[in-house]
């Protein structure tokens, strides 16, 4: 809990004067005209006028100060951040064109985004996409970006993602990049940050010697990137980089292009596929859309070379740099003498706050586009007959978000004809999704909470409440739901086991009884072991599921339709039994909660055109155990799924009575 801030002086204006006149007769007793039209007076009642303003001044902080609070906590304020997306180039020349990086794409007459990374463009064009053993066609999915299983509703080792080219991957010496894109691409960039960060950690802490493992790792899944060299005969692909992990995260796929690519018969596609070779998915990767020759792209337009303004060493110069927004962190700054001499020190810094007065730093304000120079005091001053040259980039900010398909070409500006001989054929650009993660400078007070959420973060497993928090927040697995459940050992289910925490695992699979396999139970404990307390043992555990059914007897009105009772009374009951989603808060079934039965009674009673239920018994266990008419106890470890739901339908043949309605069916 905070600390209450302190009132360091409450005096005001009426108190200060009057402590002040009342000091006159001890320290000047020839002082006898006290009244306003003595000019002593007059600077008293200033005197107490101006620390009452130094007293409020005193009992505020500054931004500056609270900036480097923040700081503290290693939050830094976030400049403006550049919107980024990836798009896809292709052309119709007849070999594979190099493109440098920093192109601009945008639209016909307008650079709107700047490619990032190089790409060799191959002139092969995607044509075909099959899926599952069974080579079921998502050419049309895939091209329409609407979802797809890759490798089918249930991925098994042996089935693969195929990908049919018009034409042979020829382009000896040369990588190739696809991209994937999954349902959730909106926030695998943050997934995927988040693995680095804790590869990173992982990194700087391992035993030398023992690596940890590459990021780019599914947990328990291995794919194998193959070409077709013939009919039935398939090679490995080369030189392999697959950011996707297992096609469960966007990402890149780059490869060097292969030798020999063959069609799969005269006329047809020359294909490549990804094939599982070990383990299995909790839940089956679902992907919009897979393209080739993609690339990333920034919205950021590059300026190699402009004179900013010729400096006269003034103190606190402000200069304008004839673009805004510019993105932060892109100056490139060079001082350059009227004689001839070229000083690269100078840098760019979000503010001067930090700097001290030999530090050769400018503060970029990029809203605005203008540089101001320090004073002697904070930063160096910007010295005279010196002009100042900068290279850059401008953009940034909200308005690079730009919807789906914006981009559409390589348009032919100065920048782009500087960078290569653009083919007589445009280039066409092709944006599959939309540009996103463009925002405004960050306020303080959201530095503030981010820093109070980071002071407040749980990086280590005491509580029990901790581990489950742990649990659910290791990026890249499928956790949906944890629950830890002190002096439970799986070894020893029956026998309390001091010291020791089981974490129930729960994928985010849509099944019955969605189970954890064991590489995803073991990379849980991997990422909880460094965090546990040295006096305590953490295993990651499977749920032990309980199947719940019912028999009753609904009593239905006379208007009402019996099948669709029927399917709205079974709809009910297995929602409501749902492990992920059921429950009676429908955040799913919470761990050995009981299953009372007076709320199925509830339940049923509210589907409507019921108008009561009879015979409600309830099944635990296997289908063929007897029906009960108590409750259903579980374990702590213990969820519920569904049963089987067997309705008896009954016609209600007598009503209440109402002016409107009959009391006869």
């Amino acid at each position: 809990m905070p600390l209450p801030k302190p009132t360091l002086d409450n005096r005001r204006f009426d108190q200060l004067f009057g402590e002040g006149r009342s000091l006159l007769p001890r320290l000047a007793p020839a002082w006898t005209d006290q009244n306003y039209s003595d000019p002593g007076i007059t600077l008293l009642d200033l005197g107490a006028w101006l620390s009452e303003q130094q007293i409020y001044r005193l009992d505020r902080t500054s931004d500056e100060a609270l900036r480097a609070f923040v700081r503290l906590t290693g939050v830094e304020p976030r400049m403006p951040q550049v919107a980024r997306t990836v798009v896809c180039i292709a052309h119709s020349e007849p070999l594979p064109l190099a493109l440098p990086d920093r192109l601009q794409v945008g639209t016909a007459g307008q650079a709107l985004f700047e490619t990032t990374e190089p790409l060799l463009a191959s002139p092969a064009r995607l044509v075909r996409v099959l899926g599952d053993r069974q080579l079921a066609d998502q050419t049309a999915a895939n091209q329409a970006r609407s979802v797809y299983l890759p490798f089918g509703p249930r991925p098994r080792i042996g089935h693969a993602l195929y990908l049919g080219f018009d034409r042979a991957l020829d382009a000896p010496g040369a990588t190739l990049a696809l991209h994937a894109w999954t349902e959730r691409w909106q926030d695998d960039a943050a997934t995927a940050e988040a693995l680095r960060a804790e590869h990173a950690d992982r990194t700087a802490h391992a035993t030398p010697g023992c690596p940890p493992r590459d990021w780019r790792e599914h947990h328990g899944v291995r794919t194998a990137w193959e070409f077709q060299a013939g009919p039935g005969l398939w090679r490995t692909l080369e030189q392999v980089e697959d950011d996707t992990r297992a096609l469960s995260l966007s990402g890149f796929v780059r490869f060097a292009a292969p030798v020999g690519h063959a069609a799969s018969a005269p006329g047809g596609p020359f294909y490549i596929r990804c094939r599982i070779t070990q383990g299995r998915h909790e839940c089956p990767p679902r992907l919009l859309h897979v393209a080739l020759n993609a690339v990333r792209s920034e919205h950021a337009l590059s300026i190699p070379q402009a004179t900013i303004a010729a400096l006269h060493g003034y103190a606190d110069t402000e200069l304008d740099l004839g673009q805004r927004p510019v993105v932060a962190g892109s100056l490139q700054l060079r001082l350059v003498h009227t004689g001839g001499a070229v000083d690269t020190d100078w840098r760019e810094a979000p503010d001067l706050e930090r700097a001290g007065p030999f530090d050769k730093v400018v503060a970029l304000d990029p809203e605005r586009g203008v540089l101001r120079g320090g004073n002697g005091l904070r930063a160096a001053v910007l010295p005279a007959d010196h002009e100042l040259r900068a290279a850059l980039r401008v953009g940034g900010g909200p308005a690079g978000n730009l919807v789906a398909q914006s981009l559409t070409t390589v348009p032919a500006t100065p920048h782009n004809q500087a960078l290569l001989a653009l083919p007589a054929t445009p280039l066409e650009v092709f944006q599959p999704f939309a540009a996103t993660g463009g925002a405004p400078r960050e306020t303080l007070a959201a530095a503030q909470g981010r820093a109070f959420d980071r002071v407040h973060a749980v990086d280590k497993a005491v509580t029990l409440a901790d581990i489950e928090r742990l649990a659910l927040s290791v990026p890249g697995l499928p956790v949906a739901r944890v629950r830890a459940v002190a002096g439970l050992d799986p070894l020893l289910p029956c026998y309390p086991a001091p010291g020791v925490v089981s974490v129930i695992v729960i994928p985010p699979c849509r099944q019955p009884a969605p189970l954890p396999s064991g590489a995803l139970l073991r990379a849980v404990e991997r990422h909880l072991a460094p965090r546990r307390l040295v006096t305590m043992e953490i295993h990651a555990i499977a749920p032990r599921y309980l199947r719940v059914g019912l028999d009753a007897t609904l009593h239905i009105e006379c208007d009402a339709d019996p099948e669709l009772v029927l399917r709205a009374a079974t709809r009910s009951v297995l929602a409501f039994l749902d492990p992920l989603d059921g429950g009676p808060g429908g955040t799913g079934w919470p761990f050995g909660r009981t299953v009372y039965r007076t709320e199925i009674l509830a339940l049923l009673a509210g589907v409507a055109g019921v108008h009561r239920v009879t015979g409600l018994s309830l099944q635990a266990g296997t289908a063929a155990a007897g029906g009960r008419c108590d409750n259903v106890t579980l374990c702590a470890h213990e969820l519920v799924r569904p049963g089987r739901v067997r309705f008896e339908l009954a016609l209600e043949t007598t009503r209440h009575l109402t002016r409107s309605n009959p009391h006869v069916c």
